[in-house]
């Protein structure tokens, strides 16, 4: 009885949280994901036992509020992100775009149904007015290249799959093919050298600008022409600290203490061999 009464606590700290951060967030939205950042485990599609969650995989709140801030703010209709795992970006955006008539997002992850169980997929069929939403089980550079060809054009695309500098320079190359000029393309996972090496890349060599926001562990561009260099153009950039290799290190090794006292050090081993085997997000 007082575990369950801690649980109940916590649930409502949470969700008190996220309707101070996002007063405009949808009733049903604010109960599904004070569920979801209040549980150690979630239930998905691929069966009835619920899975142990590894938390690193989620935006905070105040990054989820402020994504769904960023959205309402503007007029983007068509969302896309990379990255999907348990859903807690996707809600948050799609609760942005609920109101929109036409609004549609797109959730890109092959890992969503082997690695995550499904659990994204189960979030996202508990919000009953949800925008029209579309999960790709493919790699990035798949799935991207064919929305391209399709001639597919996104006003909002969130980066957040796999975090080698190649692999996150390579989404930023076919998403920009996908995001008309205004767009707002998002990367997470900041603190990263390999991310804020690619965000150095295009501050110096495209036309986008930062667009001032709280989240430090976020960037937010505004692109603001296609791409038009001469086909030699290249101008020098700034590579992220190689000194940050050791906090990265030394963040995996507590992290993976963690996991080993949480019974998620499976998990978290499995979605380390994922992405060093192949580029996939």
């Amino acid at each position: 009885m007082i575990l369950f009464n801690e649980a109940i606590s916590q649930r409502t700290k949470i969700a008190t949280e996220i309707r101070e951060l996002a007063p405009n967030i949808d009733k049903e939205t604010e109960e599904v994901l004070a569920e979801m950042y209040s549980a150690s485990q979630l239930r998905g599609t691929e069966g009835d036992q619920p899975i142990n969650l590894v938390s690193i995989t989620r935006i905070s709140i105040a990054q989820g509020a402020q994504i769904n801030r960023i959205i309402r703010q503007s007029e983007i209709i068509k969302s896309l992100e990379i990255g999907f795992a348990y859903g807690f970006s996707t809600v948050w955006i799609l609760d942005a775009l609920r109101s929109r008539i036409g609004s549609r997002h797109i959730a890109i992850d092959p890992f969503e149904i082997t690695l995550f169980c499904g659990i994204g997929l189960e979030q996202v069929k508990r919000l009953s007015t949800a925008p029209v939403f579309e999960w790709i089980a493919e790699h990035s550079i798949h799935a991207l290249s064919r929305l391209i060809k399709s001639g597919e054009k996104f006003d909002f695309i969130f980066i957040d799959g796999n975090h080698r500098f190649d692999d996150i320079l390579v989404d930023f190359y076919l998403s920009d093919q996908l995001i008309s000029p205004g767009g707002l393309m998002v990367f997470d996972d900041v603190w990263m050298p390999s991310v804020q090496t690619v965000i150095n890349f295009i501050l110096t060599n495209r036309q986008y600008k930062i667009v001032s926001q709280p989240i430090r562990n976020m960037t937010v561009l505004k692109k603001f022409a296609d791409d038009n260099r001469d086909w030699n153009h290249f101008e020098s950039f700034k590579v992220s600290n190689p000194k940050h290799r050791r906090i990265t290190s030394a963040l995996r090794q507590m992290v993976l203490k963690v996991s080993r006292a949480t019974g998620t050090e499976g998990t978290i081993r499995q979605i380390q061999s994922r992405y060093h085997k192949k580029s996939g997000h």
